[in-house]
């Protein structure tokens, strides 16, 4: 019989009320990073996600690292960190960025916000650093609908199942390509690789253990293989569908919560190529042993294709 583990959504939420007309400068300098939380924590999150409660026993967790490891700055300059205001406070997420001014991330980390922080180039997010460059994206509704919209859900992701947890972000300036800010590389449009076996790297500035009661400032990888669905839908039953990609957490080595929506990444040639994004994990713990999700980016590549915005505009 398969075991159903309740899963989270990975991104969090910081105790502390934002409006959208908050100046840029006021909400980053006002950022309380010891107070962030898992968003489960919320009153009202399992609200028509009663299928997704825990049938497995609550473990002892310990206060190991996560078996990630701090990144050199910049090693990893696709990476982009988002803040997302909603009604009742900011949420942390991940990003990578696909044009000079689009980010790709997870959908769930965009549903129901007013507006996005976009840093790029950064390496300690707790700091301003000569690196990073900055950008902030409101959820806006135009009439007629954007062909590039600021917000770009996919338009049948699932809340209560995590199925095609992707979304675009789109800054109205663009960024400056330079060694510390880079464009993700994504496999070619028809190749269908299922990356099983091999060691894949999430990036992210999540907790580093179950029991930490705050964020990392600094940019953290951790690695591990990539696992077959059919391993993973042993766990997490129909979550798992062909446009998920899962990763095993053995040795205590997994992301954790607030890495939602970083990418996950594979070596080839010495190039990191971006295989999924981050999307959920088992709610017992990060150190538990159970597999992680992402959303597959060769599911996805044709939508995304028809979304980047083409070169010549970037």
């Amino acid at each position: 019989m398969k075991k159903l583990v309740r899963i989270i959504f990975v991104f969090i939420f910081l105790s502390m009320s934002v409006s959208s007309e908050t100046d840029s400068n006021q909400l980053w300098d006002e950022i309380d990073w010891s107070k962030v939380v898992p968003v489960q924590e919320i009153p009202g999150f399992w609200d028509g996600r009663e299928n997704l409660q825990p049938f497995v026993p609550s473990r002892a967790r310990s206060s190991r690292i996560v078996g990630g490891v701090v990144v050199q700055p910049n090693s990893h300059p696709y990476m982009v960190a988002l803040l997302f205001a909603h009604s009742t406070g900011v949420s942390l997420c991940g990003g990578s960025l696909i044009a000079r001014n689009q980010v790709l991330t997870s959908a769930h980390c965009m549903v129901g916000t007013t507006n996005c922080h976009v840093i790029a180039g950064a390496h300690d997010i707790s700091t301003t650093e000569i690196t990073q460059q900055r950008w902030r994206v409101f959820n806006l509704v135009t009439n007629p609908p954007s062909m590039f919209p600021n917000y770009n859900i996919h338009q049948d992701y699932n809340p209560s199942n995590f199925h095609n947890d992707i979304g675009i972000l789109r800054m109205n300036t663009q960024a400056e390509i330079n060694e510390a800010v880079q464009l993700t590389v994504f496999p070619s449009i028809g190749n269908f690789e299922t990356f099983e076996g091999e060691i894949a790297t999430v990036t992210g500035w999540g907790r580093i253990s179950d029991n930490s009661q705050s964020t990392s400032s600094v940019l953290r990888s951790v690695q591990n293989n990539v696992i077959t669905n059919n391993q993973c839908a042993a766990v997490y039953g129909n979550v798992i569908i062909e446009s998920t990609l899962c990763m095993s957490t053995a040795g205590a080595r997994g992301k954790c919560n607030q890495d939602a929506g970083g990418p996950l990444t594979v070596s080839r040639n010495g190039e990191r190529i971006q295989i999924g994004i981050a999307s959920f994990g088992a709610a017992v713990g990060c150190q538990q042993g159970y597999p992680s999700g992402y959303a597959r980016i060769t599911s996805f590549r044709q939508w995304l294709q028809e979304r980047i915005i083409p070169s010549v505009e970037n």
